[in-house]
């Protein structure tokens, strides 16, 4: 009976550590280092999110103008999209000739997204290192159980000590796990939030074209 008690409160404490992974099951079918529930998009395409025709290989010709490149670099990499940036398209628009303006402007559409994609690159390494991490927690979570349900089972009043310091250790893993667990949510927002962004900046963009 006893180890029928300590085999359903191991089980209890597992599962309550690892709702996560289990209740992301479809991101796990995809990658399974993907821990979020929003879908894993490694790359934004411009064709997806820009109004003119992008033609396939171009999205690194921006780099050849240097004024472009430098917009691009601006605008692809904010933390919230301002009305001091919607003043650097205008100009940028209004200082190109009309006959040239779509062409420009798909250039540094092509450019913003190329310089969100390698943010995005970053915060999706981030997300998964940090699940990796999660994964190690996790597994310390599981050894530990399984060794305070070898002192219960076995126990004298000589290893009551070594019991308490396991069950301690238990209680620090699962903290940290829980903690990081709330933190988890924020980084998978980082992804959802950049991809705003860089819809507001070509769509705030895309007035200007002719």
């Amino acid at each position: 009976m006893k180890n029928l008690r300590q085999s359903a409160m191991a089980s209890m404490l597992m599962a309550g550590a690892l709702s996560c992974f289990t209740s992301i099951s479809h991101a796990q079918e995809v990658d399974p280092e993907w821990p979020c529930i929003q879908r894993l998009i490694l790359k934004v395409s411009p064709a997806t999110m820009w109004p003119i025709p992008v033609e396939e290989g171009t999205d690194t010709e921006y780099r050849n103008y240097p004024e472009i490149r430098k917009l691009s670099e601006q605008l692809g990499d904010i933390e919230l999209f301002t009305t001091e940036h919607q003043q650097l398209i205008t100009m940028f628009a209004e200082g190109v000739p009309e006959a040239e303006r779509e062409t420009s402007l798909t250039l540094l559409a092509t450019g913003v997204v190329d310089v969100s994609n390698r943010i995005r690159g970053n915060y999706i390494r981030g997300i998964k290192r940090y699940t990796r991490q999660q994964i190690v927690i996790s597994e310390q979570i599981e050894s530990t159980l399984n060794e305070l349900s070898i002192l219960q089972d076995n126990e004298t009043a000589s290893d009551g000590k070594a019991r308490r310091e396991t069950e301690d250790t238990l209680r620090w893993h699962e903290r940290v796990y829980d903690q990081r667990e709330r933190s988890m949510q924020l980084l998978c927002e980082q992804p959802v939030e950049l991809e705003q962004r860089l819809s507001d900046v070509l769509r705030y963009t895309a007035q200007y074209l002719p």
